[in-house]
């Protein structure tokens, strides 16, 4: 479809992951260039030929980036740019955390998240936001399901994912004058090489159990939306929170199906469930 075509992008944390699936998925919409960037070289070499051989003739390089660095934050948009300075996508998806009690949790682990989570996006959206002042541009920024809902035992991840989010709609009001749109994508589970190395396979089961479709979901599915709110057909998008979750997010009240049966009959409910 093009979605993108000729536009020019930035992806952080694009070596793997979500990252790498949303970069395959510019490239296949005809981006004129990607950039990828992380902070392990040698990932972000193998991923660049990785992707060079999933989209013929894929126009992408890579960039030494440590988001909360913020000299390698403006090095890397630089580099993302066209010929005149501008850069047209900046997807800001580069994050991390960990888990642990509240009870027990470290000065240390509130500021790894901070750092990551919160004030390196931030950094990105600033050097992006100037290098999009003159002809506009999307930016969208990868949050999680875990900003708006509370998992246990998540505190420092979920709190700042929250603040992304709100991070994201604050620059959406700011950025609107210069047309650029600033927008954010919350995933729910999806299988990555970390997640399927991690995760335990009970808590894995669960995350899908509770998925109203069933499933895990895929970096590339996560392209898919970040790529239709970098495209013309989200021209008058921003400032949104999009769940690419399955479902997972929706609010789930009482199982009425027992009422249900008795008014409604037994058979009614065979044919609405089956």
């Amino acid at each position: 479809m093009d979605l993108v075509k000729g536009q020019h992008a930035l992806v952080t944390g694009g070596g793997t992951g979500i990252g790498f699936g949303i970069a395959r998925r510019l490239l296949e919409e005809g981006a004129a260039n990607v950039v990828i960037a992380g902070r392990r070289e040698d990932v972000l070499v193998d991923a660049v030929e990785r992707l060079q051989a999933l989209v013929d003739a894929a126009p992408v390089t890579h960039q030494v980036c440590d988001i909360t660095v913020e000299d390698d934050v403006a090095a890397a948009v630089e580099a993302a740019c066209n010929t005149d300075g501008e850069l047209d996508i900046l997807v800001a998806n580069a994050g991390s955390g960990f888990p642990g009690p509240m009870i027990e949790s470290s000065a240390d682990a509130w500021r790894f998240c901070c750092e990551l989570n919160v004030v390196g996006t931030a950094m990105c959206l600033k050097h992006a936001g100037q290098a999009m002042k003159t002809s506009g541009g999307s930016i969208v920024t990868i949050s999680s399901s875990s900003g708006a809902y509370h998992d246990l035992w998540m505190a420092p991840y979920g709190a700042t994912k929250a603040a992304l989010d709100h991070m994201t709609r604050s620059t959406a009001l700011e950025y609107a004058r210069f047309d650029i749109r600033v927008n954010s994508v919350a995933p729910g589970y999806v299988e990555t090489e970390v997640t399927s190395s991690v995760m335990p396979e009970d808590i894995r089961a669960d995350c899908i159990a509770r998925t109203p479709l069933g499933r895990s979901g895929a970096p590339e599915e996560l392209g898919d939306t970040v790529a239709f709110l970098c495209s013309p057909l989200a021209r008058w998008i921003t400032g949104q929170v999009i769940g690419v979750d399955g479902g997972l997010t929706i609010p789930v009240g009482t199982d009425f199906a027992e009422l249900a049966e008795r008014i409604a009959g037994e058979d009614t409910m065979r044919r609405a469930t089956t």
